[in-house]
């Protein structure tokens, strides 16, 4: 019965790494072009890294929430502190690189002349 008890502590422990596992951080966007200087092609391409690395953080995010519940009540508060800190500094850096980006767009902006009304 120690043994079974043994197996079932080693397989439980085995499946919520294997979960914590699953939850990858995406790479950071390697660079945002220089709005000054950028053609609308690269900002283009900039824009579309960034939506897939916005999405990509999403489903980090939301893994890591599915952790924190899959672990219920029987989890530590430092693990929940250390969980939501995890969480936050993924929102916080998706926050960043949009913010960066929005920036280089309004610099890309600003470095062009526009006809009136037609930003």
């Amino acid at each position: 019965m120690k043994t079974l008890a043994s197996c079932l502590a080693i397989m439980a422990s085995l499946i919520a790494h294997a979960s914590f596992a699953a939850c990858e951080m995406p790479s950071l966007v390697a660079s945002i072009p220089d709005g000054t200087t950028a053609t609308e092609d690269e900002l283009f391409e900039a824009q579309t890294r960034i939506q897939a690395y916005i999405a990509a953080m999403d489903e980090y995010i939301a893994c890591q929430n599915e952790e924190m519940s899959a672990n219920g009540e029987g989890a530590s508060d430092q693990y929940y502190y250390q969980m939501s800190e995890r969480i936050e500094a993924a929102r916080a850096e998706v926050d960043a690189v949009a913010t960066d980006f929005n920036d280089q767009v309004e610099a890309f902006r600003a470095a062009r002349v526009f006809p009136a009304g037609s930003r």
